[in-house]
This record gives structure tokens, C-alpha cells and sequence, in this order.
């Protein structure tokens, strides 16, 4: 028998097939900014339509406020600093308001969260796991077919090459869990594929910073499994035993672990910024902490707005000793809007001590989210947490020290459309064994 169309169901078809999309569609730049618009959208019109009056718990609109926040810091910034007083790039006669773009995303996915939770719809969680992990074997095997049959050194999908690496990083870290709690053989092998294939896409990058958190993010799976499920570390351990074999045949296929890693390449760039070279990648990067730090010292509350760095750019390279004027013709404009390459000293600063404070409120708000169900009996609760918290572990080390993934218009739509899927599935799942909840 046919079920009755109503709101609930047509909402959760929507959401849900928003939801597939976004993770088979990693590989594409936009993807995620089309999906966070497109979901504030739905939510949006049918939050108008049928205004429920259900409110969200301590945590969650501690999340909200956390979010909220950061926009303000960045607001406050953009008005002290008058930074409206920068010149447009697209078009000359208008202000620009670039530093509010990225912080305007944060408001998106405010809405976008607190919508989820607020409106009643159900997220079909075995088409959405299906899409976590055919989006990493798209993701791999375009991977392998940009760089063995096209021949690039460095694969970027249709997004970019860091984006690419951390999109293949998040699914297969994703399908890490999924493999452990995969309730039949033939799902096992399902997500083992994917796992290797997603891993080797994130190899084929080689992105140093990815390669990293990919490892470090396994660690911290295997500490929260040693506490909470010590059940679950033989099945974790195939995980481990498949993401060594996707690099062995990484290794194997691109002529050794200092090609795939860039290891030797890193070792030349310090080796050659000890001498007094700043025209290298990891030069560059120490270069720009050393002007991040200036800038801090400069306007230590609310940070330096990007009108204000384009004006005082002589100076802060001065106060800062850089060298990175040597590195190319100089272009105050194109320095002034461009990022430090280290979340926290980006944000000190461009926003200050009030834009640090404010980032670190969005991990501990996020961390409250999360943290206290991993002690949940339910397993379904519990893998929706490991997922998050994996997540937020793999963004902060070590990319938040090395880059910037919570200021870029690709990832930071990604986290928190994430987030608002995986809180909204525990809450079912926490209904359906509660059903007084």
C-alpha cells in the first residue's frame, strides 16, 4: 500500500536526497555551498509555512550562539576597522565586503542547523551511509583516473587540490567507522572499498596537512574505541590494516614514501629557509605567522580589518621582519585579503583576541554537542558521535595550525551541513529507544 504524500514525507524525501547529494558530490567545488543554500531554502519555506514551535535543547542553541558569534567578531572588525572603505575587486565603485562573506556562512548554517532540529522530518540513514561511501569511491576513482591516465602530479577533483584532499580525508574516515559497524559481510567489503579508494584519492593530493589528520584522526578513533568499545578495535584494526595498504600501493605506484609524502621537498624547504629563502611553500607559511603576530600586536582586541591591512601593509611588514615582499612583486591589495595559512593566528590577526575567543567557542560548543553520547548504549548513538567528533578532530589537527578550514567557502559549509545530519539522526535514533523523549 502506498503511504499517504504529506508534508513530513515530502520534506524528508527533499532533505534526505540533499543530504546523497552532498557527499557523492564532494569532488565538485560548490557542492557544498549549493547544497547549504538549496537546504536553507527548503527548510526555510516550510519553517514559514507550518512555524513550529518546537525549541532546541541547551546545547544546541549553544551551537547556535557559538555560530552566531563569530559573525559578530568578524562584524565588529569590519565596523571599527572601516573596512567598507576597501574598494570592491569586481566592481571598483562599490565598498567590498569581503570580510563578512565568509563569516555571513556561519549565519547560513545557523539557520540551517537550528531548522533541522526544529522542523519534523526523518533522514533515511541507509541511503545517506550508502552516499558517504559512493562518494568516496567517486572521489577515488576520479583521483585515479586524473592522475594515472591524465597524468597530473597532484590530483584536484573538480574543486581544488586541499579541498579535494580534505573532502577524500573526511569520507574515508567516515567509512572507517561505518566498516566497524557494518552489520553484514557484504557491507564490510562495501565500505573496505571505499575506504581504500577514498584514502588513496586523499594520498594522491599530496597534501601533507590531509595525510596527517587522516592519521591523527585514526588515533583518536582508536583512544575512544579503547574507552568505549574495546569490543570494536579487532574490526578497527582491519580499518588501519586497509589505509596502510592503500598507501603501500600509493608508495608503490608514485616510486617511494618521499615522493608520495613530499617529505624531501619539505626537507629542502626548511633547509633552504634556514639560509634565508623565503620562496618556498613552508617558508612562505613562517613568514606569514611572523606578519599574523604583527598584526595581532597591532590591534590585539578586534584585529585589523582587511581596509585597514591594505593601508598599513608597509608598516606591518616592518614591525614583522617579513621577507615575503622578495618573493614576488608586491601587491598590497592581494596581501591584505589573502590568509595567514593557521586558523587561530588568522583570526587573531584579522579579528583579534575576540575572533580567537570566537572559534574556540564554535569547537566547545560543537564538543558539547557530541561528547556525552559517546557513553550512549546505543550503538546508533554512538557511531553519529564518533562521526562528529571525528570530524572536528581531523578540521582542528593539524589543519587549523597549517590552514584554514573553518574560513573557506568549500569545507566550512561541509562541517555544518554535517553536523546539522549526523545531530539530527542521533536525535532519532535517541527517540525510537526513548520514545518519552
Amino acid at each position: 500500500m502506498v503511504g499517504k504524500i504529506t508534508q513530513d514525507n515530502i520534506l524528508s524525501f527533499m532533505m534526505t536526497l540533499l543530504c546523497c547529494v552532498l557527499f557523492m558530490g564532494t569532488f565538485y567545488r560548490s557542492m557544498s555551498m549549493i547544497i547549504l543554500v538549496s537546504s536553507l531554502l527548503v527548510l526555510g519555506i516550510t519553517y514559514w509555512v507550518y512555524k513550529p514551535k518546537k525549541s532546541l535543547e541547551r546545547n544546541e542553541k549553544l551551537f547556535v550562539y557559538a555560530l552566531i558569534f563569530f559573525f559578530v567578531s568578524a562584524l565588529l572588525s569590519f565596523l571599527i576597522g572601516k573596512g567598507w572603505e576597501l574598494q570592491s575587486v569586481r566592481n571598483p565603485n562599490m565598498p567590498s565586503l569581503i570580510d563578512l562573506d565568509l563569516p555571513s556562512k556561519y549565519v547560513m548554517g545557523a539557520l540551517v542547523f537550528a531548522m533541522f532540529l526544529k522542523l519534523r522530518f526523518k533522514l533515511c540513514k541507509p541511503a545517506i551511509m550508502g552516499a558517504i561511501a559512493l562518494g568516496a569511491i567517486l572521489n577515488g576513482g576520479i583521483a585515479i583516473y586524473q592522475r594515472y591516465f591524465l597524468g597530473h602530479s597532484r590530483v584536484a577533483g573538480f574543486s581544488g587540490i586541499a579541498e579535494m584532499a580534505d573532502a577524500s580525508a573526511i569520507l574515508c574516515l567516515f567509512c572507517a567507522v561505518l566498516f566497524v559497524f557494518a552489520p553484514s559481510l557484504r557491507g564490510r567489503v562495501f565500505y573496505g572499498i571505499a575506504i581504500f579508494l577514498a584514502s588513496l584519492a586523499s594520498l594522491l593530493t599530496m597534501t601533507r596537512g590531509a595525510i596527517l589528520g587522516m592519521i591523527i584522526t585514526l588515533i583518536f578513533m582508536g583512544v575512544i574505541y579503547w574507552f568505549y568499545r574495546r569490543e570494536c578495535l579487532q574490526s578497527f584494526l582491519i580499518v588501519v590494516g586497509i589505509c596502510v595498504l592503500s598507501f603501500l600501493a600509493n608508495v608503490g605506484l608514485s616510486g617511494g614514501i618521499k615522493d608520495s609524502l613530499r617529505l624531501e621537498i619539505a626537507q629542502q624547504d626548511l633547509q633552504s629557509y634556514a639560509q634565508g629563502n623565503t620562496k618556498t611553500s613552508l617558508g612562505a607559511r613562517f613568514e606569514m605567522w611572523k606578519e599574523a603576530v604583527a598584526m595581532f600586536k597591532m590591534a590585539p582586541i578586534f584585529g585589523l580589518s582587511t581596509a585597514e591591512i591594505e593601508k598599513k601593509m608597509p608598516e606591518i611588514l616592518q614591525k614583522s621582519g617579513s621577507q615575503l615582499i622578495e618573493t614576488k612583486e608586491h601587491n598590497p591589495n592581494n596581501d591584505a585579503r589573502g590568509k595567514k595559512h593557521n586558523q587561530i593566528l588568522n583570526a587573531a590577526a584579522k579579528r583579534g583576541i575576540i575572533g580567537v575567543f570566537a572559534i574556540l567557542f564554535v569547537w566547545f560548543a560543537y564538543i558539547k554537542l557530541f561528547a556525552s553520547r559517546l557513553k550512549d548504549l546505543n550503538s546508533e548513538v554512538f557511531v553519529f558521535a564518533l562521526l562528529s567528533l571525528s570530524l572536528l578532530c581531523y578540521c582542528i589537527l593539524p589543519n587549523s595550525l597549517a590552514g584554514e578550514p573553518w574560513e573557506s567557502n568549500v569545507t566550512l559549509p561541509l562541517v555544518l551541513l554535517i553536523v546539522s545530519i549526523f545531530l539530527k539522526m542521533t536525535k532519532e535514533e535517541e527517540r525510537c529507544s526513548n520514545p518519552f523523549l
